[in-house]
């Protein structure tokens, strides 16, 4: 079974918002939500609130769950804790998927993102992201510009070489 969500799918949109989740992000999904028994719905849980993204974040049952434990660990009044109680509980929605697939995304995702009856899903692992189609071609720019950023002044660079490497500081990766 699909274990992370991986890969892109373009898929239709009608005017209610409902759509069908990817072959493989529902195996994927099942996958990620211990509490999904045979026959049961895995759940889905659709961030949309983050105002500097062009896309909605869609989190398994399981990521979600631990996410929730993150946010519930820390201090009280801390800043950091407020932002993500904010992106994660007041601007996120646990969706149903019936068992072809099929959802609704919230009225509010659907009014950030502004399908025009495509949609495109990008697999991130744990994780996957929905946007509007055109939107998957800056992706595709911004991916280009961390990657020459990354692999300036070497005549070869592999980015798998990344992956053993402590995270770069976001301010090193200026990809604008």
């Amino acid at each position: 079974m699909d274990s992370r969500f991986q890969g892109e799918s373009l898929n239709k949109v009608d005017g209610k918002g409902r759509i069908s989740l990817p072959a493989k992000f529902r195996r994927a999904l099942q996958s990620g939500d211990s509490r999904c028994g045979p026959g049961d719905a895995a759940r889905l849980y659709i961030a949309y609130g983050n105002p500097t993204t062009n896309f909605v974040e869609c989190l398994s049952g399981d990521y979600y769950d631990d996410l929730v434990r993150r946010i519930e660990g820390m201090d009280d009044g801390e800043s950091a804790r407020e932002l993500l109680e904010y992106l994660y509980f007041v601007k996120c929605d646990e969706v149903g998927v019936d068992e072809t697939g099929r959802f609704v995304l919230p009225p509010a995702a659907r009014e950030k993102l502004g399908l025009d009856g495509e949609a495109l899903f990008q697999g991130k692992g744990q994780k996957f992201h929905i946007l509007k189609p055109d939107d998957g071609a800056a992706s595709d720019d911004k991916v280009r510009k961390m990657l020459e950023k990354f692999s300036e002044g070497k005549e070869f660079f592999n980015p798998i070489s990344l992956a053993n490497k402590r995270r770069p500081d976001p301010a090193d990766v200026d990809a604008q």
